[in-house]
């Protein structure tokens, strides 16, 4: 009698196709703002007109065999329909598990079925509605919204732990060597300068560098990095905010490629990627 979540589903689909092709229609004609703002009061229109019709179903609810009722089985009012389209916006900020919802559920209701009041059945199945009678009001309402958001922002947190926060650190540990790149180049390039003088020991930084501290004649501390006199050239060495050494560079002051040599598995990464 109720529609499973999978023709629900392929419903939606058919649905996202006919609108795609809208928008490509319309962005030939108008700009991307007016574009925007036509598309949604078409897809408003769309599924209220639709679905408050004698067909009671969009395209894609024809095409798979389902309709929208009421809670007594009756054909929605232009309205109700309109009602429906805007709870939808509730599902949607549940990452769609306001939808899934309805797996569980023994009229397969989602959570804008719910607040809509509204079910979505098989074309063919016909209610009396004085045969049945309105449910009241469901009590469980608050709880089921309240499940679907704290649902969608575990999935939202996992999506993060996953995937973006590890982008983020590869992110920044690249932003820190090409730092840590840049900074060896011109202090090396200063210190040999500066070595060139008459009566000045080459073993022993020259200057002061800005946002670096000179922790000993031949080292420098920097904000993520050391900075190393040794002969022949400058070592410096990267460290990730538990102070752990991630990679080291050698520039060498005769002229050769900088060295970079892996600590870690993520200075592996990042030597392979500047080596290559």
């Amino acid at each position: 009698m109720y529609a499973s979540v999978w023709k629900r589903f392929f419903a939606f689909l058919i649905d996202a196709v006919v609108f795609v092709i809208l928008f490509w229609v319309l962005a030939q004609l108008m700009d991307n703002a007016s574009v925007s703002l036509v598309l949604l009061v078409i897809i408003w229109l769309y599924y209220a007109l639709l679905e408050s019709s004698p067909l009671q179903a969009s395209v894609g609810k024809i095409i798979v065999g389902i309709k929208v009722v009421d809670r007594r089985g009756r054909r929605l009012t232009f309205w109700q329909a309109t009602e429906r389209i805007f709870s939808k916006l509730v599902t949607n900020v549940t990452f769609y598990f306001g939808f899934f919802i309805a797996a569980f559920d023994k009229k397969k209701r989602t959570l804008h079925d719910r607040i809509s009041h509204s079910a979505v059945v098989s074309k063919r199945v016909e209610f009396d509605p004085d045969a049945l009678e309105e449910e009241p009001e469901e009590e469980s309402l608050t709880f089921i919204t309240l499940s679907s958001v704290l649902l969608a922002l575990a999935f939202v947190a996992l999506i993060v732990l996953a995937v973006a926060l590890p982008q983020y650190q590869k992110t920044e540990r690249q932003v820190q060597l090409s730092r840590v790149l840049t900074a060896l180049d011109y202090a090396a390039r200063q210190q040999l300068k500066d070595s060139q003088r008459p009566g000045v020991d080459p073993r022993v930084w020259l200057r002061d560098y800005k946002n670096c501290k000179k922790i000993s004649p031949e080292k420098l501390s920097c904000p993520g990095f050391e900075l190393l006199l040794e002969p022949g050239g400058v070592k410096a060495s990267a460290r990730n905010h538990a102070m752990d050494t991630l990679y080291t560079l050698y520039y060498p002051f005769d002229g050769g490629p900088v060295e970079c040599t892996p600590v870690s598995e993520q200075g592996q990464e990042l030597c392979s990627t500047l080596n290559n």
